[in-house]
């Protein structure tokens, strides 16, 4: 049906509405690792949103993505709870990415890019499967995402319900 509003609404409506879906599709994907769970994980926030998915509104796109975020990170933890489980005075473990700034990390833009969209995407999931599920949420989070390490461990700890989340362990 969607499809169809959109074809009513014109080309750029339905194709907005198959990029938005891709591009939901593809995060939940690299932060679930499970292409059936991310599917479903996109259907059901999409149909409990007011999205309207030919309409070009980066606000509910926002807030769509934001809750899809939330709902991998709460499917992540229930999968794996120990991955999740941080001590309040645990020590940073000290991760791929110590600084807000990913280019001064080493991890360029362009090539995050290049990986996610060209022929190195299944190297990047192939690596991606390896890590430990929160390793992989702070990764996808940071890198994917663009979030800086305080918002990162805010989102991670108020799924997981670990105060140990800190800036300095994400």
């Amino acid at each position: 049906m969607a499809k169809q509003d959109c074809q009513e609404q014109g080309s750029a409506g339905a194709a907005r509405a198959e990029h938005t879906a891709l591009e939901l599709f593809q995060l939940a994907s690299l932060l679930v690792g499970d292409q059936a769970q991310a599917l479903r994980l996109v259907e059901e926030c999409v149909s409990s949103s007011d999205l309207d998915p030919c309409a070009a509104d980066a606000g509910a796109e926002a807030r769509v993505r934001g809750k899809l975020t939330e709902s991998a990170l709460e499917w992540m933890q229930k999968r794996a709870p120990e991955s999740f489980a941080v001590e309040d005075s645990a020590e940073p473990a000290g991760g791929c990415v110590e600084t807000d700034d990913l280019e001064a990390a080493g991890f360029p833009t362009e090539k995050l890019a290049e990986m996610l969209s060209g022929g190195q995407r299944q190297k990047l999931r192939t690596w991606l499967d390896q890590l430990p599920m929160a390793q992989r949420a702070v990764f996808v989070l940071r890198a994917v995402l663009g979030r800086n390490n305080q918002t990162a461990a805010e989102e991670i700890r108020r799924v997981s319900g670990s105060q140990g989340w800190t800036v300095e362990y994400v």
